[in-house]
């Protein structure tokens, strides 16, 4: 790849992908690792005396604390980008990304050590640090504002959403291999984390090599972090859209809810290993693809963004109560598949409702705001998952599935 200046300003379409390749690079291989939390830690803490877990835990407790674990990342997140959005915007794209990107790949380092050791403790600060220090969609987005003209940068953004959905295929299918020692005898629950570390220094040396600012000095702007976070005063506050933030709120509780309760529900009812679960995670992704490689935008030349919010979201609800009840394990790729589709066509319309609901001044502080909301509800839906799944682990996905399906109503009412 060649080594590009970016800095000058927008380029043509071509030029500009390949000076932001290594940013969708990261962002790959950053999501790879991410799909693992869900893939490895379920069966982990979900196998009855399970070595990670004190002794004489009860399956209960094991449920509400795989959903403590699983929400520590993103709470990460949501405490860190407004930090590294400012930083960036202050000091540049480039070193803002290469110091979280040396700070996540040590933390894979040490979440993969930490399973070694069976160390709960430092497995959890690993995850909370790594969320904090988790700047790629963030930077990806600014890096990408500032080098492409406004008329294609959705469909620039489009390509960070692709690489996330094909990280949560490859993702699953290669760690669920990688962690089960009937493929390979020394291969455990720590190998797909070795692998994204090894991964991720590759990734951290290419971003150094061929990475170029694209903000430079003279654009620069301080952003105070106290201000980011009294911006989410406007939820509640904003009498124009806070029945939309309620809304979305609801949808992305449900949605990552989803991410999070159906893995458990395929360990604790049909008792399947990493290496089965894998591949039906790895499944949950392909609707998702497919709905970002077409049918979302052919859908959106045909109906209103209210109807792609409300039908999906209401087609979610209803399909995530249907996963749990047919007895038999082969309708799963049928209700997951639907599942996904459904939550796939409802999310950018979540976020597409909201900015066009508000002017192009309010577009930065309404958006900033959605995507507090929608890493609050992803940390809080771990949470919520693990303490429903705990009374009963069908009862997580139906009482989620009336969550959207309620959120579906509070569109239909405004």
């Amino acid at each position: 790849m060649a080594q590009v200046n970016i800095a000058a300003g927008p380029h043509k379409s071509a030029s500009a992908f390949g000076s932001l390749l290594p940013l969708y690079v990261v962002i790959f291989f950053g999501f790879v690792g991410y799909s693992l939390m869900i893939t490895i830690f379920t069966p982990i803490f979900l196998t009855p005396g399970s070595a990670m877990l004190p002794s004489g835990v009860t399956s209960s407790h094991s449920k509400i604390i795989l959903g403590i674990v699983l929400g520590l990342y993103p709470a990460g997140q949501f405490i860190g980008s407004p930090v590294l959005g400012a930083l960036s915007d202050r000091y540049g794209r480039r070193p803002v990304l290469l110091i979280s990107l040396t700070i996540t790949t040590i933390c894979y380092a040490v979440i993969a050590a930490s399973l070694e050791a069976l160390s709960l403790a430092t497995l959890c600060a690993s995850l909370f640090v790594a969320g904090v220090s988790e700047a790629n969609i963030v930077t990806a987005q600014s890096a990408i504002a500032d080098v492409v003209a406004a008329e294609d940068r959705n469909r620039f953004f489009g390509y960070i959403y692709m690489c996330v959905s094909l990280a949560y295929i490859v993702g699953p299918l290669a760690g669920g291999k990688l962690a089960e020692p009937s493929v390979v005898s020394w291969f455990n629950y720590s190998t797909p984390f070795w692998v994204v570390f090894g991964l991720l220094v590759l990734t951290t040396l290419g971003t150094l090599l061929k990475f170029r600012e694209t903000n430079p000095p003279e654009k620069r702007q301080q952003i105070s972090y106290f201000e980011a976070f009294t911006n989410l005063a406007g939820v509640f506050t904003d009498r124009r859209i806070r029945m939309l933030y309620l809304i979305n709120f609801l949808l992305y509780l449900a949605i990552f809810g989803f991410f999070r309760c159906y893995p458990m529900y395929l360990v604790d009812e049909f008792h399947l290993g990493v290496s089965r679960e894998s591949e039906y995670i790895a499944w949950v992704g392909v609707p998702i693809v497919l709905a970002n490689l077409w049918l979302t935008g052919y859908l959106a030349k045909h109906f209103t963004t209210r109807a792609l919010t409300f039908w999906p979201g209401l087609l979610t609800g209803i399909f995530m109560i249907v996963v749990v009840v047919p007895p038999n394990r082969a309708a799963l790729w049928v209700t997951l598949f639907l599942t996904s589709l459904a939550l796939a066509i409802c999310l950018p319309s979540c976020a597409t409702m909201l900015s066009t609901a508000v002017g192009e001044a309010d577009q930065g502080r309404v958006m900033g705001n959605n995507q507090a909301l929608q890493v609050g509800a992803e940390s809080l839906s771990g949470l919520l998952g693990g303490l429903l799944a705990a009374i009963m682990v069908k009862l997580s996905l139906v009482v989620l599935g009336i969550v959207a399906i309620a959120a579906a109503g509070v569109l239909l009412l405004i």
